[in-house]
């Protein structure tokens, strides 16, 4: 098959999937090939599978993002399915998946131009420490953390205010299990939980730690099962990352089905898992 790893034309940052996937690719007798979803040169009839990885400008571009899936979801396979995509777009999902039953981290929307007063939403919800990002974003854009008890009141403001007059926003509670246990990313590939990714927080300007998880608990792999089925969208791939609360019970921090990192250099067992569904996968296409 002829297969597109569709990044963009200038990564913000290390792609450590795009080798080992392509390699893997290739070596199953695959024509794989890394094309940029903003290079408007590419044409996208000529595959067979358009898998979306590292697309991860999109938050600057969401209107000509959401029109580039329209566009290639009708020459040819997106993987994951256009759908999928088009519904992980913005983290309102995250509110869908709540009002299923769905553990999250405590979370409020504000929708881009309302005024809202971040101390205010703050002291109402209880929280001391918060995170404010958009609500539609990739990698640490736009993410900061604000200690209100330091008195950071006032530089919370003035990021809030700034954000929220160009896009959707998002503040949640700063969970405190993130510096001591971190979040854990559940890996999903062809239906099967291949492999866990332990990460440590990161927002602006820095970088993500992270290390294989050799034991993957019952409760995670129920906590995974529950997201997917709440989300009820269909994927070939999909990372689901989840946090201990207060009281050491797992909630879910993202549902990524858009353009997450697999972590692929950590397990490579995971590269053939992707690898060798592919042609089912494309079996099952109508284009």
């Amino acid at each position: 098959m002829k297969i597109a790893y569709i990044s963009c034309a200038v990564l913000p940052e290390p792609d450590i999937d795009e080798q080992p996937l392509l390699n893997g690719l290739i070596a199953a007798g695959h024509d794989a090939s890394v094309a940029a979803w903003d290079d408007p040169s590419v044409d996208w009839g000529q595959y067979d599978l358009a898998i979306v990885r590292a697309t991860w400008n999109y938050a600057l571009h969401v209107d000509a993002f959401a029109a580039w899936l329209e566009r290639v979801d009708r020459l040819t396979t997106l993987v994951n399915p256009y759908e999928t995509l088009s519904w992980n777009l913005h983290k309102g999902y995250l509110q869908t998946l709540a009002d299923a039953g769905v553990a999250i981290i405590p979370t409020r929307f504000t929708e881009c131009g309302e005024s809202a007063s971040v101390e205010s939403i703050a002291q109402s919800e209880g929280w001391s420490k918060i995170v404010i990002k958009p609500s539609v974003s990739a990698g640490s854009y736009g993410t900061k953390c604000f200690d209100l008890a330091q008195g950071e009141q006032e530089a919370a403001q003035a990021f809030f205010d700034e954000m929220i007059v160009q896009r959707d926003m998002m503040i949640q509670r700063y969970m405190p299990s993130v510096d001591t246990q971190g979040e854990t990313a559940l890996i999903i590939i062809a239906g099967q939980l291949t492999h866990a990714i332990e990460k440590r927080p990161r927002f602006d300007d820095q970088d993500e730690e992270v290390y294989l998880r050799e034991h993957i608990s019952d409760e995670m792999r129920a906590l995974a099962a529950k997201v997917l089925d709440a989300a009820g969208q269909e994927h070939y791939y999909a990372r689901v990352d989840v946090i201990p609360d207060d009281d050491g019970a797992l909630m879910l921090s993202e549902l990524e089905l858009l353009e997450p990192s697999l972590f692929f250099p950590y397990a490579t067992h995971a590269v053939d898992a992707f690898v060798g569904g592919l042609e089912q996968l494309a079996a099952k296409s109508t284009h």
